[in-house]
């Protein structure tokens, strides 16, 4: 069973991801894991680009912009390993 503290932090970044016009990708990111995940939990940037109707810029931009946001949330803006795991 998850942990409740970790539960309400990981819906809060999401709320900030979301407040800051990013809900159309969590959204997909979050409704479409089968295939926008690869099976080690890694990005398929390809089939989010195909999910999202983006080209890979557009996606690349989002993907940097919301590790900027989850990590001055995360009071580490600096990390340049960020993992962003939505789910």
């Amino acid at each position: 069973m998850a942990n409740p503290l970790n539960v309400i932090e990981t819906q809060e970044l999401i709320q900030k991801l979301i407040d800051r016009g990013y809900g159309d990708l969590v959204d997909c990111l979050l409704q479409n894991e089968q295939s926008v995940y690869t099976k080690k939990g890694r990005l398929n940037k390809s089939s989010t680009c195909r999910q999202m109707k983006w080209k890979g810029k557009q996606l690349e931009d989002a993907l940097n912009e919301m590790k900027l946001i989850l990590g001055s949330e995360m009071g580490s803006p600096e990390e340049e390993e960020l993992e962003v795991e939505l789910t």
